[in-house]
């Protein structure tokens, strides 16, 4: 049987371009459907006309014509989502792909972003050659290049024939062995906590589990959160929770204010920990706000040059409560188990009192962001605030919320055993509070 091919845009600007799409994916071996998204005027050739899809949000065409473009869009956007979806739920659709320009690719990407992970998405848009994240979201999407903005000429028939081949080609793809699938655990990294999600994955895969490791630069705890929302992740171990940080103080890594909220919502357990919490991230050394690098002279807000592409600016411990506060909150929501573990000799490889090559700092002082408490020199001050902002906001009368002090530095091998130990017994029903008190260095609040 032919795969089905959504092939969309706004056509009474981008007409023949995608009626050249549709018949190479015919060529390719497909069955095309043309799918109108247009704005301006309906062009009544369409296989799915703009008639046909505003139907369900109780517009016509005539509705458009009587309002500026951003609003007609949107209701294109709105009716064009809903339909296809419906297209998708019916099984009629193996893949879409769109070509256009600023609009087109707006529209067009927001069905794709509404539509399951895994059904082949492609965007042929001149925007590739900016900044995709708006257009790309959290979803599997691919965004091609095609040189020219509109026009059918020599070149672009070569680029579009292209596209339509890759949309084929991942239409057809070969069938997926799902025999051996396992249950999923979610999981967040960042450079300076890699040895803690290593050890901590690899510990959940050896008892049966794949892992699913994001890489948390923003995009991937927003995809994360999706995953989550979706059904795809059954436990996480958030161990890097960073994103967090750079959302509420300016950072460019931010995944949105709504990180670290799904798993709540969803009541999957959760372990959660402040690794990368001690940074802020920003680009070039001279994109760091100003007033941040008025402060280096303050304990904590130290400067750390990564690479000549990301400068770290360290976090103040009062913000380190203030970050507390927002996790607990979000946190108080949980549905499921939920455990957040708070190491207090540092949360990642910048964050040391003394080198330690194998927690990720070779020295030859301590981490560029370590700042120790004055009354206990080999914990951190800012874990020390940290873990007074989630007793003062945390709500541990509620039995499947725990709080743990770990006299261990984020990335020690105890402390990723931890974390993945209590994950293990959330996922079998084991769970409970103050389980890991024999434990010298974990203390349960």
């Amino acid at each position: 049987m032919k795969p089905k091919i959504l092939v969309a845009g706004i056509l009474d600007t981008k007409g023949e371009e995608i009626k050249y799409i549709a018949q190479q994916v015919a060529a390719a071996g497909a069955q095309p459907t043309i799918l109108e998204l247009s704005v301006g005027k309906e062009v009544g050739w369409a296989d799915i006309g703009l008639s046909e899809i505003l139907k369900g949000i109780d517009k016509t065409p005539e509705d458009l014509y009587k309002v500026d473009r951003h609003q007609a869009s949107a209701w294109v956007t709105e009716a064009a989502i809903k339909y296809v979806g419906g297209l998708v739920n019916q099984g009629e659709v193996d893949g879409i792909i769109a070509c256009g320009g600023s609009m087109g690719a707006s529209i067009a990407t927001a069905i794709m972003q509404c539509m399951p992970i895994g059904i082949p998405k492609l965007m042929a848009t001149t925007m590739t050659s900016g900044d995709v994240r708006p257009y790309v979201g959290t979803k599997d999407i691919c965004m091609m290049y095609p040189i020219a903005e509109a026009g059918i000429n020599s070149l672009t028939k070569r680029i579009l024939t292209n596209a339509a081949g890759a949309i084929v080609g991942m239409a057809q793809s070969p069938p997926i062995d799902t025999s051996n699938d396992k249950p999923m655990i979610g999981c967040m990294m960042f450079g300076v906590t890699t040895p803690c999600v290593l050890r901590a994955s690899k510990i959940m895969e050896d008892h049966g589990y794949e892992v699913m490791i994001n890489h948390a630069i923003g995009s991937g705890g927003l995809s994360m959160e999706q995953l989550i929302e979706d059904g795809f992740i059954e436990g996480i171990l958030d161990i890097t929770t960073h994103e967090i940080a750079d959302e509420m103080l300016g950072g460019v890594l931010s995944a949105g204010p709504d990180r670290l909220t799904a798993a709540s919502r969803k009541g999957i357990p959760q372990v959660v920990a402040p690794g990368g919490l001690d940074l802020i991230n920003f680009g070039p050394k001279d994109t760091v706000p100003e007033h941040y690098m008025q402060q280096t002279n303050l304990p904590g807000r130290s400067l750390y040059e990564h690479n000549p592409a990301v400068t770290c600016v360290g976090i103040l411990p009062d913000e380190a409560y203030r970050i507390a506060e927002n996790m607990a909150k979000k946190l108080n929501q949980s549905q499921g188990p939920t455990a957040i573990c708070v190491p207090m000799r540092g949360w990642g490889a910048c964050d040391l009192g003394a080198p330690d090559k194998d927690l990720g700092w070779a020295g030859p002082e301590a981490g560029p962001t370590w700042v120790a408490d004055p009354e206990k020199p080999e914990w951190s001050l800012r874990s020390q605030r940290f873990l007074q902002g989630m007793k003062d906001f945390l709500d541990l009368s509620k039995p499947n919320i725990e709080l743990i002090v770990v006299d261990k530095h984020m990335n020690e091998p105890e402390f990723a055993d931890l974390m993945a130990g209590i994950l293990k017994d959330m996922l079998d029903g084991n769970w409970k509070k103050n389980s890991r008190s024999n434990l010298p260095y974990a203390q349960s609040v």
